[in-house]
């Protein structure tokens, strides 16, 4: 899955049949309840059962009923841009502010994907080697080959395109509103 095709793969997976089936046999099996650890946004812990949604594509199961929760479910992704915690960034709750959201999935293999939503668009990144996440944490992201994304990236626009996404329409042109400074 391509970075940031995930929120329209997924109105289109929960009309599937074969998937709804899934969800609810995995819903009895599991609980109602996910286990989260703790974060200044919600991160969910990855577990076994969950593995099974790989023949869906996806990291975790999400519940395709569920009208007021996330726009995208976690996919799993090649080549998915790597991030790392960075000391002195702007926090990334604060960076995404109210007209996005961020959610975390704690993988069994201890990394950590952060899925940032904005705009009706989504982005996966995968930080390695993270224990808790800070309440006031912020991140940077590495290109593939190796270099991190200066600290001095000056709109939420930029993070789009390095993400590997065109930036979020409003309705009013190409960025239009999201011109606030948003340094890392």
């Amino acid at each position: 899955m391509e970075t940031g095709d995930g929120v329209l793969a997924w109105m289109v997976l929960r009309q599937v049949g074969d998937y709804g089936e899934a969800w609810r046999r995995h819903a009895v099996g599991a609980g109602a309840s996910a286990v989260a650890e703790p974060g200044p946004f919600r991160i969910r812990v990855q577990t076994e059962a969950d593995l099974d949604a790989d023949r869906f594509e996806m990291l975790a199961w999400e519940n395709p009923l569920a009208r007021d929760g996330p726009a995208s479910p976690f996919w799993r992704q090649h080549g998915m841009p790597v991030g790392l915690l960075e000391p002195g960034a702007r926090p990334l709750v604060a960076l995404v502010g109210d007209r996005g959201s961020v959610e975390g999935l704690r993988l069994l293999g201890g990394g950590l994907v952060l899925k940032i939503e904005y705009g009706g668009a989504a982005v996966q990144i995968l930080l390695s080697g993270v224990g808790r996440f800070p309440e006031d944490g912020g991140i940077a992201i590495k290109h593939t080959f190796g270099l991190r994304v200066p600290l001095s990236v000056q709109r939420l626009l930029d993070f789009w395109s390095v993400a590997g996404r065109p930036a979020p329409r409003n309705g009013k042109g190409r960025g239009a509103g999201l011109e606030r400074s948003t340094g890392w």
